[in-house]
């Protein structure tokens, strides 16, 4: 006699049934959470520790990626010489492998910090700080071999000369590459903080015939209203330049500027200089731009202020600095129009946040800016990289902005790396990001790793 299931067995047998689903259920979902939280989370790896000598020490420029997704840079110092090199780093065999290019001497230069350009004949143009022949900085190139393996050739395009006014002194950069070949560059003013040091935008340009000497042109001549020390080198959009002034602008505030130059309108004549923005003229500005601008979708200008927002740092006396901020300058509706200031974000130094970004930001796919402080982070860090009198504590931090999804919205930080400065990891990034492809970032630090002398690091957002 067959015997037929009671409902009450019929709904127990349902009931196990169902908390074995859900269990089953559950057990998957945080599989894919843990997975989704996985890809989420920035990956971040130290590349390269740099030791001093021979292999260079404290990177101070961004990356530049090659064809092959090779990474060139410069150290400031470090290399046989001790005054800084060009090197490249290139992965085999599961690692990253450090080549210098080129060891300055001081006669060929001496202290590059800024990076490198790339130009159409595959050779690399920058700049040092000091050295040369009139011991104040040159500009110069770097040819790539002739066969595979051979040694590349450094030649100074053009020696600086410290003149006494204090203007034609320490080129900085990057450089920009113009129509024809030209290099455009700043100069900061005065050597080691002699002379008035107001600065100078110059162009360099190429000789009619190959092997002849480039011939230096200065194109505009800073003064305290228009802004001093251009610090940061030039940018290029719809046919003029732009930069920022680190100091002046605002007699009260002394905060630096942002300007445009405008090249003639008959070929000989003067270049114009319009000061388009004034920083400290406002509450929750920022203050002293260190940093090259970078040029967004419609012409948006973007850029870092070391000091300045609505975070407070420091305290001295009556005046309290900022902890710095991102800014956005966007380009008027009709020519001769006021250009609009916005501030995108200010740093606070406070839980986890960075202090003091003196880098160019990067724009990626998304419209997010990619950028590092040189300050700040993860309270572990303070022992490593300690308060002092201008900042906060901390090695320093790499942030994205993420851009509003709504008109008005405000932007989103979001912190991919807390330096410590332990363990070999790096510390006190003052370079920009250099954004391949794929969507990772490469960067360097001026201190830290496994040998205390600066790192080139990976993230991955």
């Amino acid at each position: 006699m067959r015997h037929y299931p009671t409902a009450s067995c019929v709904l127990a047998a349902l009931m196990r049934g169902r908390r074995r689903f859900r269990f089953v259920l559950f057990a998957v979902l945080a599989i894919l959470m843990q997975r989704v939280v996985a890809a989420q989370s920035p990956r971040y790896e130290t590349l390269y520790s740099f030791k001093g000598s021979p292999d260079g020490a404290d990177p101070k420029g961004a990356l530049v990626i090659g064809k092959f997704g090779e990474l060139y840079g410069t150290t400031f110092a470090g290399g046989t010489s001790v005054l800084g090199t060009v090197f490249v780093l290139t992965k085999a065999t599961g690692h990253w492998k450090e080549t210098v290019l080129h060891n300055f001497s001081g006669s060929d230069g001496q202290y590059p910090q800024s990076a490198l350009i790339f130009g159409s004949t595959g050779a690399f143009y920058g700049v040092t700080v000091g050295g040369g022949s009139g011991a104040s900085g040159t500009i110069f190139e770097l040819a790539p071999p002739s066969t595979s393996g051979g040694a590349w050739t450094e030649t100074v395009l053009y020696n600086f000369v410290y003149t006494g006014n204090g203007q034609n002194a320490v080129p900085n950069g990057p450089l920009l590459i113009g129509p024809g070949g030209t290099l455009y560059a700043t100069t900061e003013g005065g050597p080691n903080g002699g002379g008035f040091k107001l600065g100078l935008a110059v162009a360099l340009v190429p000789p009619a015939t190959p092997g002849g000497a480039w011939t230096e042109k200065e194109l505009y001549t800073f003064g305290f209203n228009q802004g001093e020390q251009p610090f940061a080198g030039v940018v290029s959009e719809g046919g003029s330049l732009f930069g920022t002034t680190i100091f002046a602008g605002d007699p009260i505030c002394d905060c630096g500027t942002v300007y445009e130059l405008t090249p003639p309108a008959t070929r000989g004549g003067t270049w114009a200089e319009t000061t388009i923005h004034v920083f400290g003229e406002t509450p929750g500005d920022g203050q002293e731009p260190f940093a090259a601008l970078t040029v967004g979708h419609g012409g948006v200008l973007y850029g870092t202020t070391r000091f300045g927002g609505s975070g407070v740092c420091h305290t001295s006396g009556f005046t309290e600095d900022g902890c710095g901020t991102v800014f956005q300058l966007t380009p008027p509706t009709t020519p001769g129009g006021t250009w609009t200031e916005s501030i995108l974000y200010s740093f606070t130094g406070t839980n986890g946040d960075g202090v003091a970004p003196v880098a160019s930001v990067v724009v990626g796919k998304s419209g997010a800016l990619y950028g590092t402080t040189e300050w700040g982070g993860s309270a572990t860090s303070d022992s490593a990289c300690p308060a002092s009198y201008e900042v906060v504590a901390g090695c320093g931090i790499v942030f994205e902005l993420t851009p509003p999804t709504a008109p008005d919205g405000a932007w989103t930080e979001t912190v991919l790396h807390s330096f410590s400065g332990a363990n070999g990891d790096g510390a006190i990034p003052v370079a920009g990001l250099a954004l391949s492809s794929t969507g990772v970032l490469y960067g360097t630090t001026s201190a830290g790793g496994t040998g205390g002398r600066g790192t080139v690091f990976a993230v991955a957002p």
